[in-house]
């Protein structure tokens, strides 16, 4: 090979060794590029993450919301109006510890916290402390009557006002109207509900009697005992109209009710007896009434709820639909079918009357028709040369139409009203063979049979109305009674010219 061949394969060598270089060190530097870049945005989420989760926690310490634990609830409310923007807060899991145990509340979660908002604890975690699980993994622990984060605008202070039923061995948390001028002029509020004021003196009210409905419909009446404060002075804890003066610390004033407990005799009356009973449920338990009732209930207030909401009563030629009409109790009447009383704990002789009026009735109505054929004056006969079945024509009651009877026993029901009667008639090809009164006689090659009488009467046969005329009939019928309706039936069509031949 000469030097020139040699130098050109070197030169080959040397461009395909480049290639080959090039060919490995470009994908692993694209690799090692791209592995870092990962690595970078892994870090980033990992550190969003956590300033998120750190930002939760700042939130929550500075009341966007401050959460508070009052033994039967956990009230979330946002207060300090500096924390912009407000944020939400998704609650995975709370947790609540007995015996040694930490265990799940029951709940559907997640549950998203985007404003003021209480919830309700079950009766076994109330008492316990709790742990409440956010969704960026955030364990918030509370005590009983603890909070995390201020009830203010400033994180110095703030005040809820809350009630609560006290049973042996059980707190309610509920929800009553509160009246206080904490912002000026006085103004109700359902409780819980919080405000943002840090000092300053005000009044606040609250009902004598409160009530909670279990789930079972049952209530559990609440007296006004005592308030229980947490920072800040009262002028009496005794009183349900108190006045406070803030220290500019968190506050806490809470309703304290004791159930009542004292048992009254309540009577049931049904006003009129109507060999019907009915079924209604005093707080939750079902009961039948038959006309006048006694039960045994707690003094307070009363969830009372009437199921039978109507019912027939049967006679033989008649049905009365009657209708839950009102309640009555204490002078004020209740026309919904569910509704709440309060019975005094020294009430004697309470009593509820409960009244259903006759919406409606249906009577037995018997149809009848005849066929006696009456003639008009100037005609003494019409032969017929075909028989008229009685399937041919029919009774109208309005729109209803209805067959004949085939005997005095069969009827129909009609409810009670104002209606239109009458029948139907039917065309029928002759020949006919009409004999006037002169002597003449005369061939008809049709005549039409329809009613020309239409009565109505009582059971015991007296006419209560009555409409006749040859050219067909209607009656107007008002149906408030059992009735016996019959139709009479003529040749009618063709008249015009029997009279005139003869």
């Amino acid at each position: 090979m000469t030097k020139s061949g040699k130098a050109l394969s070197s030169a080959i060598a040397i461009l395909m060794l480049i290639v080959i270089v090039l060919a490995i060190t470009v994908p692993m530097a694209a690799f090692f590029i791209n592995n870092q870049s990962s690595a970078e945005a892994g870090n980033a989420l990992v550190n969003n993450y956590i300033y998120l989760k750190n930002l939760q926690v700042k939130q929550v310490e500075y009341g966007h919301p401050g959460i508070y634990y009052s033994n039967s609830s956990i009230y979330f409310a946002y207060t300090n109006g500096t924390f912009v923007p407000q944020s939400n807060v998704t609650v995975t899991n709370i947790l609540y510890f007995k015996d040694g145990i930490w265990y799940n509340v029951s709940a559907h979660y997640p549950l998203v916290i985007g404003a003021y908002t209480n919830l309700t604890l079950p009766k076994q975690v109330q008492g316990h402390p709790i742990i409440i699980v956010t969704s960026f993994g955030n364990l918030f622990f509370l005590s009983p009557e603890s909070s995390i984060g201020p009830y203010s605008t400033s994180g110095k202070g703030g005040v809820i006002i809350a009630a609560e039923i006290s049973e042996p061995g059980n707190t309610i948390g509920i929800s009553i109207n509160a009246t206080t001028n904490i912002n000026g002029p006085f103004k109700n509020y359902t409780t819980p509900v919080a405000f943002p004021n840090q000092t300053g003196t005000f009044s606040v009210g609250v009902p004598q009697y409160v009530f909670y409905e279990m789930p079972n419909g049952s209530i559990v009446t609440g007296v006004f005992h005592n308030w229980i404060v947490s920072g800040a002075l009262v002028n009496s804890t005794n009183s349900q109209g108190i006045k406070v003066n803030l220290q500019g610390v968190p506050a806490s004033l809470t309703a304290n009710y004791t159930a009542v407990t004292q048992y009254v005799n309540l009577q049931v009356n049904l006003i009129k007896n109507y060999g019907q009973p009915i079924t209604i449920a005093i707080d939750g338990i079902n009961h039948t009434i038959n006309n006048n009732e006694n039960f045994k209930v707690l003094a307070g207030y009363v969830n009372v709820t009437i199921y039978t909401t109507q019912f027939n009563v049967t006679s033989p030629n008649a049905i009365y639909q009657h209708s839950y009409q009102e309640s009555t109790y204490n002078g004020k009447s209740y026309s919904t079918t569910s509704f709440l009383i309060f019975i005094q704990p020294s009430s004697t002789n309470p009593s509820i009357n409960i009244q259903f009026i006759n919406s409606s009735s249906y009577y037995k109505v018997y149809i009848n028709y005849n066929n006696a054929n009456p003639l008009p004056p100037n005609v003494s006969s019409i032969i017929p040369f075909y028989i008229i079945p009685a399937s041919s024509v029919n009774f109208i009651l309005n729109s209803s139409v209805y067959q004949y009877n085939t005997n005095s026993y069969s009827f129909i029901w009609v409810k009670n009203g104002t209606y239109i009667a009458g029948g139907t008639g039917v065309f029928v090809p002759g020949p006919f063979l009409v004999k006037f009164t002169d002597g003449t006689r005369t061939n008809y090659p049709y005549l039409t049979w329809g009613p020309y009488e239409i009565t109505a009467q009582t059971l015991n046969g007296q006419t209560v109305e009555s409409v006749q005329s040859y050219a067909g009939v209607a009656l107007e019928i008002n149906v408030n009674q059992p009735l016996i309706i019959t139709v009479y039936y003529a040749w009618t069509t063709g008249y015009n010219s029997l009279s005139q031949g003869g």
